[in-house]
């Protein structure tokens, strides 16, 4: 095994213990990248050629974050459906609006090529985004770059927007776990097979980014139709989050710090573009379903489905109602924007 290899992962288990001391959201995930990142940014100032990453280690712990993020479903969502129907069909416009002005930006301020900015711009998780637009070859030191700043930005200014209006502390979720500490070795192996099985079928079936989505809608349906109890172990969240985000910190081999400030400027604007947006959807659904503007605020701001839940929880807004809306947003983009893109730009998936 090439000893690099070992940098590269030691330099994101590093980032990640950082990461996490700061109280930083999804610490290995994004400590894991800028930990790879910074390694092999700095490896290669002499000229050197970092190694290649294989694509399997992203795509196996992907399909674990998929059955994760659908064993966080229960029957009670079944129960939630009629009262928020409305709120989920507003969905269709927030990322209509969200997706079409943030690749206008950074097209325009970026000068990106029409394909990245697209994938750039997609308003889903950043696992799920980055895993569509590898599949269908956009360049991801640009794609991760911009969804790494978008969820930092989102993620950091809710809870200073919530302390300034109404003096309200959110926590982050760094330290923080919506796992449940009763799991063992039975759910540990539940998962891996959901993973498994979820990664073949959504392979088979052709799924957009089908290594995640295969193995979260199974999970989803197992664990809404009380099949299953999943209990999620309390570790294996940070150690699916801390191989993704090194596995995508070494794909910045060739980045320029040029590229990386611009990403920086063009983020900052498309962030808060998907804010404001988030903010009069909420605004507009207030007398039309039963919920408050902060929760549906939380429910439509384009952060992680974790971070926003636990966001959620810290400020007593229902945390299924909130991840419902982010699960159907996650799923709602990554199936329309795979569609679309097939059409604009002649993609097949590889």
């Amino acid at each position: 095994m090439d000893a690099r290899y070992l940098l590269i992962f030691g330099s994101g288990l590093f980032g990640g213990w950082v990461a996490l001391w700061l109280g930083l959201p999804m610490p290995f995930m994004l400590g894991g990248i800028f930990g790879a990142a910074a390694f092999v940014l700095f490896y290669e100032r002499g000229g050197r050629k970092s190694p290649v990453m294989s694509r399997w280690v992203r795509l196996s712990f992907m399909a674990v974050i998929g059955a994760i993020i659908g064993s966080r479903f229960s029957p009670e969502v079944l129960k939630l459906l009629p009262e928020f129907w409305l709120s989920g069909l507003a969905l269709i416009p927030y990322i209509i609006l969200a997706h079409g002005g943030s690749y206008a930006i950074m097209r325009k301020l970026g000068n990106y090529k029409k394909q990245d900015a697209y994938f750039a711009t997609l308003p889903g998780g950043i696992v799920d985004s980055i895993a569509l637009a590898e599949q269908m070859g956009a360049d991801l030191k640009i794609v991760t770059t911009q969804h790494f700043i978008r969820i930092i930005l989102v993620v950091a200014c809710i809870p200073m927007l919530f302390l300034a209006i109404d003096g309200q502390a959110v926590g982050t979720a760094a330290g923080v776990s919506m796992t449940t500490s009763a799991s063992d070795f039975r759910d540990l192996a539940l998962f891996v097979l959901i993973a498994a099985v979820g990664l073949g079928i959504g392979r088979v079936s052709r799924l957009p980014a089908a290594h995640m989505m295969g193995p979260l809608f199974i999970a989803l349906i197992l664990s809404v139709t009380g099949t299953v109890d999943l209990s999620v172990p309390d570790w294996l969240l940070d150690v699916a989050q801390y191989f993704i985000g090194t596995a995508l910190g070494a794909q910045f081999s060739g980045i320029t710090i040029k590229t990386l400030m611009n990403g920086l400027k063009v983020g900052f604007f498309v962030g808060i573009y998907m804010l404001g947006v988030g903010a009069l959807i909420a605004f507009a659904l207030l007398d039309l379903v039963p919920a408050d503007f902060g929760a549906l605020f939380v429910s439509f701001a384009a952060g992680g489905l974790a971070e926003m839940s636990l966001i959620a929880l810290s400020l007593n807004f229902n945390p299924v109602v909130v991840a419902l809306h982010h699960l159907c947003r996650i799923v709602l983009t990554v199936l329309a924007g795979a569609a679309v893109a097939k059409m604009l730009f002649k993609y097949k998936t590889i």
